[in-house]
């Protein structure tokens, strides 16, 4: 039977699609099969989306990229926009379709991962959190280190917790080359203030190597 982990971010642009693909990464490392899934994708380049590509490449299966989302859009703009734009509607049970498709690989780990922050927009009344497949998965939060971090990693954690999900912890991701000032304090109260376990550090990496970047996880607490 899979484990399910949900991959959500504290805004936009905090390093989500990396983190996920390191995670993968230190799974794969410690013998076991992942599968992803993207639900809604938005922003594609030369035919090519760099989120779907990155997963299908970080979980070494050999996979068409629209087999990994469900809903595809080409501009990158709120996908909720994009849906009403092209007129299709992103609904709970397309999105459902796509992890059934996903369950089929018998895969050891299925990694869902969000679209910007947790609070994402899927329409004009419902967001992604409302989703009812997520009650069978553990949420893993990516925590931006940059100024703001605090008041976004406490709010995402309160709310994933009052819809009652289970977290599996949060990441502390630095997105680019510079560390923020006072990094360690920062950390220290994530640490302290945010109810769920620390699962590690990801620091940016130049040559985006996914395996270098896995070192500062706690691979104990990802795979039990």
């Amino acid at each position: 039977m899979s484990k399910y982990y949900f991959v959500t971010g504290t805004d936009t642009d905090v390093g989500k699609t990396f983190c996920a693909c390191v995670v993968t990464s230190v799974l794969r490392k410690n013998g076991l099969t992942v599968r992803p899934y993207k639900p809604v994708v938005a922003g594609f380049e030369n035919g090519e989306n760099a989120d779907l590509t990155s997963h299908i490449a970080a979980s070494g299966i050999s996979l068409n990229p629209m087999d990994i989302t469900a809903y595809a859009f080409e501009e990158p703009i709120a996908p909720h926009i994009a849906s009403m734009k092209q007129n299709i509607p992103i609904t709970f049970s397309g999105l459902d379709a796509g992890l059934i498709k996903a369950e089929e690989s018998n895969a050891d780990v299925i990694i869902t991962e969000g679209a910007g922050g947790w609070m994402l927009p899927v329409s004009q009344t419902e967001v992604l959190p409302s989703w009812p497949s997520l009650k069978k998965m553990e949420i893993i939060v990516v925590v931006g280190m940059k100024l703001g971090c605090l008041n976004h990693a406490l709010l995402t954690v309160n709310d994933i917790r009052s819809r009652g999900y289970r977290i599996k912890g949060f990441i502390a991701n630095t997105p680019g080359p510079q560390v923020m000032p006072y990094y360690e304090e920062n950390l220290d109260t994530l640490k302290g203030m945010l109810d769920c376990p620390f699962l590690g550090e990801v620091f940016y990496e130049p040559a985006h190597s996914f395996t270098e970047a896995g070192h500062n996880l706690n691979e104990a607490l990802l795979i039990g």
